[in-house]
């Protein structure tokens, strides 16, 4: 389960959709702005291309699983950024998953600098 501190309150999608910088790949798209608080944020859009209610909800796990890992393993507790993963392909390995979401956080953490 992701913390509630690293979690994207619904209210804020519009604003990083709208102001924030967009790192397409396979699986989805990393949408990432920049934010006041003293953490990232995340928050997760499974559209129905990926398929029927139970594969949305198994890429929502998936991502939040992996997106942990990532940020345990990067140490980027302290940054000010909020992200939105837009997810339009279902991707049943985490391992994919997994290299996908590093490279697109690298990319982002690129382009904001």
């Amino acid at each position: 389960m992701l913390p509630k501190k690293f979690r994207l309150p619904p209210e804020n999608f519009d604003r990083v959709y709208k102001n924030g910088k967009k790192i397409r790949g396979q699986y989805g798209m990393f949408v990432c702005a920049e934010s006041d608080m003293g953490n990232p944020r995340f928050g997760f859009v499974v559209s129905k291309k990926v398929g029927g209610a139970v594969l949305r909800n198994r890429m929502t796990r998936l991502l939040r699983v992996t997106v942990m890992e990532v940020v345990n393993e990067k140490n980027m507790g302290g940054l000010n950024l909020d992200f939105q993963y837009i997810a339009f392909k279902f991707c049943n390995k985490k391992t994919d998953l997994k290299t996908e979401v590093q490279f697109q956080l690298q990319e982002a953490l690129k382009i904001l600098d």
